[in-house]
């Protein structure tokens, strides 16, 4: 018993690899309660979600997915630099600025929406000026992939009791989520790389990685479904959105960037 918590629990918090099932649950725990806690920030300062917000959230998931990626190619070392850590830093150092920005905003110091897209581009630039450009074969791969996904959603979308499900804002958080399924295919098929993460792990393995299409659109679609036929509080149905959409880009920019250095 005492191994298999080790193992479970202790020894994946300093090692790199696979996520174990224990492993998983804290952090899907940890995840939960951040999420909660940033919802009652969010709502007291009341964050607006519209382009300018999602324009530099989705901007700081691009800084993040850049710093995480040069951990991977050994340009970063530290354990601070890779996932479920850096989510976290990189989380609370967003919303920490949402705080100080809203107060600057209000005292008429600084616009809002002007600080909040530019303040991750200080480490966006940075982070991608050390990231190699040299597989764009790969990455062509990705956006074809996230095309025809694009093509297929629309087409669903003209069946009109799918047309609620498939509405322009679902369809962006679809995509995200096909993003990611379109960069772990390509990573997997074309490039040896492997998926860490347990349930998209157990079923690459017994049906490949295309399952990975499959997998997201019916798990995300009944996520969304659910959220739009259950919703009671429009401002928490878009803030769990905007959370959706992030755990899509961020893996799925990340697997671009990957491939990018392979």
């Amino acid at each position: 018993m005492k191994q298999w918590l080790l193992d479970e629990f202790w020894y994946p918090l300093f090692m790199d690899g696979s996520y174990t099932t224990g492993e998983t649950l804290i952090y899907a725990a940890i995840f939960i309660f951040f999420v909660f806690l940033a919802f009652k920030i969010f709502k007291k300062l009341d964050v607006k979600f519209n382009k300018s917000f999602y324009l530099g959230w989705t901007l700081w998931i691009v800084a993040m997915a850049s710093v995480r990626v040069l951990e991977d190619y050994s340009i970063l070392t530290s354990r601070l630099f890779i996932t479920p850590y850096i989510d976290f830093i990189f989380g609370g150092t967003a919303i920490s600025l949402i705080v100080l920005f809203k107060y600057l905003d209000k005292k008429k110091i600084v616009s809002f929406n002007r600080a909040w897209i530019a303040s991750p581009l200080i480490i966006l630039i940075p982070a991608l000026a050390y990231i190699p450009f040299r597989n764009f074969n790969g990455v062509l791969i990705v956006f074809g992939l996230v095309i025809v996904s694009h093509v297929v959603l629309e087409l669903i979308g003209k069946n009109k009791k799918l047309q609620t499900l498939l509405s322009k804002e679902n369809k962006t958080i679809l995509l995200s989520h096909l993003l990611d399924a379109s960069a772990t295919f390509t990573a997997i098929a074309f490039f040896g790389a492997y998926e860490k993460h347990v349930l998209p792990s157990f079923l690459i393995n017994i049906f490949g990685p295309w399952i990975m299409f499959p997998l997201k659109l019916i798990v995300v679609g009944f996520v969304l479904y659910y959220l739009d036929k259950e919703q009671t509080d429009a401002y928490e149905t878009k803030y769990i959105k905007l959370f959706i959409f992030s755990l899509g880009i961020g893996t799925g920019l990340r697997g671009i960037l990957q491939i990018l250095g392979y």
